[in-house]
């Protein structure tokens, strides 16, 4: 671990779930501040210089119902962030140096009783497409058995076309832009329904193919520059009674390659255990890195391992060849914002330029941390 540093907004706590590396070497990361089961959360961002020293912190919406999910660098240097707002999808277009909201923004749209952008990425032709879900649950920031959504909008974020794909998926959840259209990975049409986990969409939003290469996987998600991918979540899997990850490479029709199973890395008891991951990103070399929080949520505490007791969450990185050999597995955990060696679980991950990882890492606040390239 290279360098930790720690942010919070005005709420209690502060929760991140995506992060990306900026143009200019810095650090964007999104999430929410407060909390979202008594309505008391805002959408919470902070941008990092190449340190994680804070350039800039916003936060959007008043205390009530508000998600900040996923962000994209648009052409012109700005930044997109894709969310919910006060239980409406929304996307809102920032300035990079200042954080401050861009005359014409947020575009806002009120889909059903509550409704999220998940994911939002740049179009061929220099618009927004983002996906998610109306008519959810508002129940967490993590899956709500909606309805899913397929946007895309101009530059100006001007809706062009609206894609109804609830029959496929409660939600899109990520999305990625390839040579000939978008994949989405999300979750299933219904819960108890494995259908589907991935969708191919040409540029128009008509769908050229669905797949459901694994039926519990749909969290971290990337595409390599070869067009494979990958897919990870966490769920049931041999090695435990709990969750543990489970891990599979996806060809460019997605056809599964190859399925690997991690957890347990401290080697407490695994029925208490819960391995929980959220990210997963193409690596430089080719290869991948997923990042998750590994710790237990019960009664039970076990101590022993110099990363700490079960009961101290930390981040789990675990990095794949191209071909899914396991290459090296790490914990890591600092501070958290009381100064306390307490909970560091892993929530997002991107490649930095000079082939490091940097953690979206939830410790109470937005913790950055730095990983070398070498892993540990």
């Amino acid at each position: 671990m290279e360098w930790h540093q720690v942010y919070n907004g005005s709420g209690e706590e502060s929760h991140p779930h995506y992060v990306i590396e900026t143009s200019d070497r810095g650090f964007l990361m999104i999430g929410e501040t407060g909390f979202i089961d008594d309505n008391t959360a805002k959408i919470y961002v902070v941008k990092t210089d190449s340190s994680g020293s804070l350039i800039w912190e916003k936060e959007f919406g008043t205390e009530g119902y508000n998600l900040g999910n996923g962000c994209v660098e648009t052409p012109d240097g700005n930044y997109v962030i894709a969310g919910t707002l006060n239980f409406d999808a929304v996307l809102i277009k920032v300035d990079a140096l200042t954080g401050n909201t861009l005359s014409g923004w947020p575009k806002i749209w009120d889909l059903g009783s509550e409704d999220s952008f998940e994911a939002v990425e740049v179009t061929q032709d220099g618009g927004l497409i983002a996906t998610g879900y109306r008519n959810g649950l508002a129940e967490n920031t993590f899956i709500n058995w909606g309805s899913g959504n397929l946007i895309k909008t101009d530059a100006d974020g001007i809706e062009i076309w609206n894609r109804d794909i609830s029959s496929s998926m409660s939600s899109g959840y990520r999305i990625k832009r390839i040579s000939d259209g978008y994949i989405v990975s999300g979750h299933p049409a219904y819960e108890g329904n494995k259908d589907y986990t991935l969708i191919k969409f040409d540029f128009d939003g008509n769908v050229v193919w669905e797949k459901t290469p694994h039926p519990d996987i749909y969290w971290g998600f990337d595409i390599s520059e070869n067009g494979n991918m990958i897919l990870t979540g966490h769920g049931d899997s041999p090695l435990s009674n709990n969750i543990d990850i489970t891990t599979i490479g996806v060809d460019s029709e997605g056809n599964v390659l190859w399925t690997d199973y991690a957890g347990q890395p401290r080697g407490y008891d695994g029925d208490w255990i819960h391995d929980e991951v959220w990210g997963a990103r193409a690596t430089l070399d080719g290869g991948w890195i997923i990042v998750a929080g590994t710790g237990d949520e019960y009664t039970y505490s076990e101590c022993g391992h110099p990363m700490g007791c079960s009961d101290k969450w930390n981040i789990y990185l675990i990095k794949y060849s191209s071909n899914g050999t396991l290459q090296w597995e790490g914990l890591y955990a600092d501070l958290d914002l009381w100064g306390e060696k307490g909970d560091n679980a892993g929530e997002d991950v991107c490649i930095t330029s000079d082939g490091g990882y940097l953690v979206a890492n939830d410790v109470g606040g937005f913790g950055f941390t730095k990983i070398s390239s070498g892993g540990k």
